[in-house]
């Protein structure tokens, strides 16, 4: 689903370096936030890896039947911010230099979780949670996007009521 709230994956005019590879990051949590699942998929790679919590689900079928299926069932706030990136060249056969195609990110993420519709109601319960997230980006060649090939998010601490997720995450079989 598209929100109002959401802009096209591909920005005009293109984004380039850094900033291209924490929009990957903000196209990530933003599909989170709109329930938007075409701008989440075009912040993975098809095969990638998202850990939560020491849980891991590769491919994006496995990680819209179990991780999707759980934030899109939520009305949630994710706050990124102490975004750091890493850019990696390669180097071709030829031995020359290749433009930057791969990088690695760390950021901190503040996040708000409400039962569907229940966020603007007072004395729900939500669970809020500081979160550290590390990822390991590939620029694809087809769009041109940078996208996870593995996104790893650990909790550092929540508060509040874990049922609203369905439990610890990290526990869900």
């Amino acid at each position: 689903m598209t929100s109002p709230f959401s802009l096209p994956a591909i920005l005009n005019p293109p984004l380039t370096g850094r900033e291209a590879v924490v929009d990957a990051m903000h196209r990530c949590v933003m599909g989170f936030d709109t329930d938007d699942t075409a701008l989440f998929d075009s912040s993975f790679m098809p095969d990638g890896v998202f850990e939560v919590n020491g849980r891991a689900m590769k491919g994006l079928p496995e990680i819209h039947a179990i991780g999707l299926a759980i934030i899109f069932k939520l009305d949630t706030t994710h706050l990124v911010t102490n975004v750091r990136v890493h850019m990696r060249t390669g180097t071709s056969k030829s031995g020359a230099a290749e433009e930057e195609n791969e990088a690695s990110l760390t950021a901190t993420v503040l996040s708000q979780h409400f039962d569907r519709g229940k966020g603007m109601e007072p004395d729900q319960r939500n669970l809020l949670s500081g979160t550290l997230y590390r990822g390991e980006l590939i620029r694809d060649d087809v769009d041109g996007l940078w996208k996870f090939s593995h996104l790893q998010i650990k909790s550092t601490w929540v508060q509040g009521d874990y049922s609203v997720v369905g439990g610890d995450f990290s526990k869900q079989e």
